[in-house]
């Protein structure tokens, strides 16, 4: 075992992660949404990737509901880790398309939000409320 120690002091260096300012990740989910379609397709796209055998999309006015039957989030750490973590990628096999976990972004640019998965449901409005969201725990599930 090798132990660095810093010759100027004398100390033991401080072992630090690099961060990715929120900017950075605002450009990035601006600069990746393309069109309405493309974001209601990268949804989508998603569900095949929960599983889903079913796909259904509602239109109605100006909204957009896009419902699956997919596994969803099972527990919180399931939606801290990807849902709310933009970037965890995917291990191998575990997705046809999905990568890097960043696609449902696409639609946020676009629009507020409302996911529900299960007993959570998240609202986020990123235009109006910047990068941050709502997180209620204890819904019913939504049945389609």
């Amino acid at each position: 075992m090798t132990k660095q120690i810093d010759l100027l002091s004398g100390t033991h260096p401080e072992k630090r992660e690099f961060k990715l300012h929120k900017d950075i990740l605002w450009s990035i989910i601006q600069s990746q949404s393309g069109t309405l379609g493309k974001a209601v397709l990268e949804l989508v796209m998603n569900s095949i990737d929960a599983g889903a055998t079913s796909v259904d999309i509602t239109l109605s006015g100006k909204n957009i509901s896009v419902s699956d039957d997919g596994k969803g989030f099972t527990n919180r750490g399931e939606i801290e880790q990807f849902f709310e973590t933009f970037g965890t990628p995917h291990t191998k096999g575990d997705a046809t398309y999905g990568r890097f976990r960043m696609g449902r972004g696409q639609i946020m640019a676009f629009s507020k939000n409302d996911w529900q998965s299960g007993k959570f449901a998240m609202q986020v409005d990123i235009k109006n409320c910047g990068l941050n969201y709502n997180l209620t725990t204890g819904n019913a599930p939504i049945t389609a």
